[in-house]
């Protein structure tokens, strides 16, 4: 697999991300805010990628997509898109959970990690994760929360696991950095606007591991993770169903 090279594609939110990776690692990569736009754009930008990476479709190998949570519509975009390159040349298909790549930028650090995606409506999918030498494992199923019972969430799990710090990343605004402020504290380690744009090289990176494995999942069955809405504000409704651990 010297040559081989992975296609990485993350439409998630309204924040689209693309990558090519190999071997040596990220070869090319393309993140923009897309505004909904997925389905004019996706194909054009995935074209423009590979000419900056000067490769054409043949030279790919495999093909990686986030799973979600995210939005219903911006998945199946980018579902249908890699799953329509996978099968037309019959490519291995990747599905990585959109959280899991975000807690993976965190994957060299001792801090324990919430991953964070907005979801809409006031409400964030998240998920807590511990980082060992570079690998990531998901220690709470996905959940879906509004800013305050996210905050009481992340500061009541703190205190169970004895964790004096904690590390969050992805999408944090204003409304969710006060409330986690207002209920952690110091203990909590907010990352910067810079550093939390979604970039699909770590999905790549993710997904690199599993083909290096030779693992790939069923093109026909590979489906998005959707959350339910909780039925009352300032409840948290979890995924127990989505079990999948991220491991090197």
């Amino acid at each position: 697999m010297g040559d081989a090279m992975l296609l990485a594609i993350d439409t998630a939110t309204r924040s689209a991300s693309i990558a090519l990776y190999d071997a040596a690692g990220t070869q090319a990569e393309l993140t923009w805010r897309t505004r909904e736009n997925h389905t004019v754009e996706l194909m054009s930008q995935v074209v423009r990628l590979l000419e900056l990476a000067h490769v054409t479709k043949t030279d790919l190998q495999a093909i990686s997509v986030a799973l979600g949570p995210g939005s219903f519509t911006s998945l199946r975009v980018g579902m249908s898109v890699a799953k329509g390159l996978a099968f037309g040349r019959k490519l291995p298909l990747l599905g990585i959970p959109t959280l899991d790549a975000i807690a993976h930028a965190y994957a060299y650090q001792a801090l324990p990690v919430w991953a964070i995606l907005a979801a809409g409506r006031g409400r964030y999918s998240v998920a807590r994760y511990v980082a060992r030498r570079g690998v990531i494992k998901r220690i709470s199923d996905y959940a879906l929360a509004d800013a305050s019972a996210f905050a009481h969430l992340a500061a009541r799990a703190g205190k169970v696991e004895k964790h004096t710090r904690a590390l969050f990343c992805g999408d944090l605004d204003q409304t969710l950095t006060d409330a986690i402020t207002a209920q952690c504290g110091a203990h909590a380690v907010l990352i910067s606007p810079a550093m939390n744009v979604r970039r699909a090289a770590f999905l790549a990176e993710l997904a690199w591991a599993r083909f290096q494995r030779g693992e790939a999942d069923d093109a026909a069955a590979l489906a998005p993770i959707y959350l339910p809405h909780p039925s009352v504000e300032g409840s948290a409704e979890s995924n127990p169903k989505a079990k999948t651990q991220v491991s090197e």
